[in-house]
């Protein structure tokens, strides 16, 4: 993808562009990064031979007159691609090199559909990505995708020649978004389109509705996974209304926190980069009662399939039963044993003792006996640990194992005594909710496997509310603990604002990840000693490294979660 107002600290894009626009004194519009957030280099050096052949000022003109169309982002793709064919065809006598580069970049898009989210690969625009599947076939020599009459002249359309200038890269473009999605030009040749005559003059206001998504499949069959495709993306995204807070009552139950609660909190929190955003903390009871009833036959619907994905969990968790008791023998040990020296107090001051060579002056010149140390007693310090879940959908094929693992090390924790909070965090319709699991006083931790996986995940503001829901419910002598179990892979469909709102953003990528970094931190300083139980794509390793330090671990088998979840406690502890 190709975003416009990059963020100044991309040095490496800006040098790719620098470099092939032979001009380190540009600032670009245009910066090129792959769903992940990683600069994708080959378009970085398209959009730096687009300066260095084109006339950007009137590309970027161009931009905007489409800009408020709500297919703007996949006009920018297109327009992209027929740039792309163009500068090649210019600098291809200068560079031969670029025959392989666009056949590294072909190669390197089709490896990355791979490693895509269901979330991710329902977002994307299906007329773009066929086209570019299009073009990256024809460049890495693969068989070309099927495709129908219209999408194959779209493809010829989009090869634009190398001998096009400006001007005619805009007057192809226009006859393309003529043809296909009836634009027209007006008398001052500028775009525009009748079809959005309707809506403007009705000034009516389109809303994004995020339909909630979880898996629906029994398990059984051919397809364990079958997954229902209920999801809507209209528009733009709006604030939270009365709407959304029905929806999200009826499919959560209701908020935990007063109304005085809630507005401390949101007023808090859900301001500057999360404008618009609401918290909601809710019960996790999955037992279909006459209040959900009572709610739109959807939520009835998605409730029912919270319970058979509470029948999956169960049945995996007995499936795996000599297991789960191995993990939890072999991590409370670990843990008991790490308490143990933890929880041992510092050498003190003392009278008598091992002197202190660096205070020995004192006891002749201040007479001041206090320069030896003694060991430090055993002590009950306290310690309370929060567990948090990453719920969203990109966690869907994982339910069973996620909702065993926090499962085994509730259970480990528990068996020492120190208590234990399991909370479950997505986002929906602008919502980030919070789902309390397990409380801090429950002996049981069977509620664990009501987890779910559904929704988004706007991680730095569940972070966030968690750590001040902790905060709520904390004693004062109790040392706090987070471990949060995740695939370090923030989006959310609600934007992000940046410059006091000014700009808005996808939250997605690296905004979401230094955003989540920096709820992360500002934890720590609070006190919450804070790490990360990571499982998920390898592709994300930098993102958890980012966001938590060194405190995380990476979980490949159920199996190493003992000792894994060990090692990063005592790490935690002792830093």
């Amino acid at each position: 993808m190709i975003k416009k107002n990059p963020s100044a600290n991309e040095r490496r894009a800006r040098n790719m562009i620098w470099n092939f626009a032979g001009d380190y004194d540009i600032d670009p519009a245009f910066m090129a990064y792959f769903p992940d957030g990683t600069p994708d280099h080959s378009f970085d050096m398209v959009i730096g031979l687009a300066y260095k052949w084109l006339d950007m000022d009137k590309l970027t003109e161009f931009f905007h007159e489409y800009g408020r169309d709500r297919r703007a982002e996949e006009f920018d793709a297109f327009l992209w691609l027929g740039i792309e064919n163009c500068v090649y065809e210019k600098e291809i006598g200068e560079r031969p090199v670029l025959n392989d580069l666009r056949r590294d970049r072909g190669e390197q898009f089709f490896k990355i559909q791979q490693t895509l989210s269901r979330q991710q690969m329902m977002y994307q625009s299906m007329p773009v990505y066929t086209q570019q599947e299009a073009r990256w076939s024809a460049t890495c020599g693969r068989r070309m995708p099927v495709m129908t009459n219209r999408e194959k002249r779209m493809a010829e359309r989009l090869m634009f020649a190398g001998s096009l200038d400006t001007e005619g890269i805009l007057n192809e473009m226009r006859g393309f978004l003529d043809e296909f999605y009836k634009y027209h030009t007006d008398s001052a040749g500028k775009l525009g389109n009748m079809k959005n005559l309707p809506g403007i003059l009705m000034k009516r206001e389109h809303k994004r509705k995020d339909t909630f998504l979880i898996r629906t499949g029994t398990g059984e069959g051919n397809h364990p996974r079958a997954v229902s495709q209920r999801h809507e993306r209209l528009g733009r995204f709006a604030e939270t209304g009365s709407e959304d807070t029905e929806y999200i009552k009826g499919v959560f139950g209701d908020n935990l926190l007063s109304d005085r609660e809630q507005r401390i909190m949101d007023n808090e929190l859900c301001t500057g980069e999360h404008e618009g955003c609401r918290l909601w903390i809710a019960k996790g009871d999955h037992t279909l009662s006459k209040a959900v009833k009572s709610q739109s036959r959807e939520a009835e619907e998605i409730q029912r399939s919270r319970e058979r994905q509470l029948e999956q969990n169960r049945s995996y968790l007995e499936k795996n039963r000599a297991m789960t008791r191995s993990s939890i023998r072999h991590l409370s040990a670990h843990v008991d044993t790490i308490l143990s020296s933890y929880l041992r107090q510092l050498p003190e001051k003392s009278r008598t003792g091992s002197v202190m060579p660096d205070r020995a002056y004192r006891l002749s010149l201040l007479q001041d006996p206090s320069v030896f140390l003694r060991a430090g007693e055993e002590t009950e310090q306290k310690l309370m640990a929060d567990i948090l879940l990453d719920a969203s959908q990109s966690r869907m094929h994982s339910q069973e194992t996620i909702a065993a693992e926090a499962y085994i090390i509730a259970s480990s924790l528990v068996s020492v005594h120190i208590p234990v909070r399991v909370c479950a965090f997505r986002s929906l319709r602008g919502y980030t909710v919070i789902e309390v699991l397990k409380g801090a006083a429950d002996k049981d931790c069977k509620g664990i496997l009501s987890y779910y996986a559904g929704g988004w995940n706007r991680d730095s503001l569940a972070i966030m509310a968690a750590g001040r829901y902790y905060e709520k419910c904390k004693r004062d002598d109790m040392q706090r603990m987070m471990l949060v179990l995740t695939d370090a892979n923030p989006n959310d469909s609600a934007p992000f604002y940046i410059n006091s709102g000014r700009v808005k953003r996808e939250y997605e990528g690296v905004i979401a990840v230094r955003d989540t970094e920096d709820a992360v931190s500002i934890l720590k300083n609070d006190g919450i000693k804070t790490g990360a139980v990571f499982s998920g794509n390898p592709a994300h390793l930098g993102n958890v490294q980012q966001i938590y330090g060194n405190d995380y671990v990476h979980i490949r088998r159920t199996e190493g979660l003992a000792r894994g979840v060990a090692d990063l406690l005592l790490k935690m502890l002792t830093d």
